[in-house]
């Protein structure tokens, strides 16, 4: 049975396109940021120039917990699973309209990395949307 489970590995390894780890590092690195941001967020609530403590709190939290489902739909991508594809994709979407305003207000250093990252992302995610997602009721191909 464990040598079962290598040789699948294997072959996945294998059968990974090579556009999806590329897609599934700047989503790393996506989720890193925007982890970082929220502890910034965090410690700089205890400040005493903030107005609103509690909300500076949870916008620091909530950033935190939106890095840990970044990395976390990431390892799904390269784990090939079914589901993964559509969050990533949606979270992507949504990062466009902001990374708009950005740029329509003047902040260029903020609004083209917002735009650059999500339209890499879901163009390798595109390029990689050829693979066969692995389907948990679908048995193994013997090959």
């Amino acid at each position: 049975m464990r040598t079962d489970l290598r040789r699948d590995r294997l072959r996945d390894a294998v059968h990974t396109p090579p556009a999806l780890p590329v897609a599934v590092a700047l989503l790393g690195g996506e989720g890193l940021l925007l982890g970082g941001l929220g502890v910034f967020l965090i410690v700089r609530g205890f400040g005493a120039d903030t107005d609103d403590r509690g909300r500076a709190e949870l916008g620091g939290l909530f950033a935190v917990v939106a890095a840990v489902g970044l990395c976390l739909l990431g390892r799904a991508l390269l784990a090939r699973r079914w589901w993964a594809r559509s969050p990533v994709v949606v979270v992507q979407l949504l990062c466009l309209p902001v990374a708009v305003s950005l740029l329509q207000g003047g902040r260029y250093g903020e609004g083209i990395p917002l735009l650059a990252v999500p339209v890499a992302i879901l163009t390798l995610v595109g390029l990689a949307g050829g693979y066969q997602p692995r389907d948990p009721g679908e048995p193994r191909d013997p090959a």
